[in-house]
């Protein structure tokens, strides 16, 4: 421990991550609130059709894409405990909105002001690692912080159909369900506002030589300054198909069973399956690429393994091969994902690393939102009946991200 502190490195780094996971897993919690009991909720709120439903979960990757930059900029004249507070704020208060469960209006106003803090707490993953952990441990760090946001997600699609129906299956139900998930964020706002630390008394060793400063100047000009790193546009391009086919997949990954005889909840499962493949992915690999210190090749391997699994998910019919082949898809692709933030905070320095990360999430998310209406348009045009020219369209896509990936320039170590 005594040499962690003279080295930079402080022990309390693994405290402020788990601060920080708390309230970011709180936030994918809220996206998928309603995901499991879509059609429940929609009985017990007296709504005429789902899709008021399905809005109040396309707010979160909608509202991500105009709020993102300026929370960038607040990460990065602020720091990354400033912009938290303010997401887990936004988040436990508009949460407690939600229990008007039979008033829309003020449901959709809570997801709203729940969706305005989640940019602030996604984008502050790598400014809080350049903070408290040195070079060698970033892509872990990033892996750790990111795969708290896969145990958000599992923990809504398994925890909140059980909740509901021992809270009685009504209304009341669901408000007491709201009612427990707002009461953990506000737990999470509470531990992070404690423990969670804005800087070590000593910078941790980087590889970068800037110093950790928060009184730097951010504006647009450094936001351009971004896209001047070759680096750097190569990562906006992968995020964007890499993310935004994780999140149309997802999305609509009842609908691209359904064909197959697939029922509903084995549909569930195997979205579950590539998560929870994802969270070992983002244990193992980060952890392996900081060793190596290499970035690319993990890029690399991702994209190059998305091609041939996402056209057998859209091809195979039988359930338990789907399982196999999507269990692969999940561990290789979510594991890129911290990885790449690593990477591109490595290039772009400390100093901008929220800004980076803002945009980095921004086209991820936009990317979703665009890729998930692609699908369905394909789909329309191929007959109507599945998604197999789709997912095919999807694996087109990453080999395209594969040949941009080989235009990465890194050095070795």
């Amino acid at each position: 421990m005594e040499n962690e502190e003279k080295g930079g490195a402080q022990p309390y780094r693994w405290v402020v991550l788990a601060a920080f996971m708390f309230v970011a897993a709180i936030t994918q919690l809220m996206w998928l609130n309603y995901a499991p009991i879509l059609s429940r909720t929609q009985e017990l709120m007296g709504l005429s059709s789902e899709f008021p439903v399905v809005l109040l979960m396309l707010m979160f990757p909608l509202v991500y894409i105009p709020v993102s930059i300026p929370a960038g900029f607040i990460i990065d004249r602020k720091g990354f405990r400033y912009a938290v507070m303010i997401g887990g704020f936004f988040t436990a208060a508009f949460s407690f909105l939600r229990l008007f469960a039979d008033n829309y209006p003020l449901v959709l106003i809570g997801m709203i002001g729940i969706s305005v803090g989640q940019p602030f707490v996604l984008n502050s993953i790598t400014k809080m690692v350049a903070t408290w952990f040195p070079t060698e441990e970033s892509a872990l760090a990033s892996g750790l912080a990111t795969l708290s946001l896969f145990l958000g997600m599992i923990v809504a699609q398994a925890v909140t159909q059980p909740m509901l129906e021992g809270f009685g299956n009504d209304l009341g139900a669901l408000r007491m369900v709201v009612l427990v998930y707002s009461l953990a964020a506000a737990a999470g706002f509470v531990f992070f506002a404690v423990f969670g630390r804005a800087k070590p008394p000593t910078p941790p060793k980087r590889m970068e030589e800037e110093v950790l400063g928060e009184d730097v100047a951010i504006d647009m000009k450094s936001l351009r300054s971004l896209f001047g790193l070759r680096n750097f546009r190569v990562l906006c391009l992968i995020i964007l198909i890499g993310n935004g086919s994780f999140v149309g997949l997802m999305q609509l990954i009842e609908d691209v069973m359904k064909p197959k005889g697939i029922s509903s909840e084995t549909a569930g499962y195997i979205g579950a399956v590539m998560v929870v493949a994802g969270i070992l992915g983002c244990i193992v690999l980060p952890a392996i690429s900081d060793r190596l210190m290499r970035r690319k090749p993990f890029l690399l391997l991702a994209a190059a393994v998305a091609v041939p699994t996402l056209f057998l998910v859209g091809a195979l019919e039988s359930a338990a091969l789907i399982y196999v082949v999507g269990g692969f898809l999940g561990f290789f692709l979510l594991s890129a994902l911290p990885v790449l933030l690593a990477f591109a905070e490595e290039n772009t320095g400390a100093h901008l690393a929220g800004t980076a990360t803002s945009m980095l999430f921004l086209l991820g998310n936009a990317g979703g939102v665009v890729l998930t209406l692609v699908m369905e348009g394909i789909k329309a045009a191929t007959g109507g009946e599945n998604y197999f020219w789709a997912m095919a369209f999807l694996a087109a896509l990453f080999v395209a991200a594969f040949l941009a990936g080989l235009r990465i320039r890194e050095e070795r170590a």
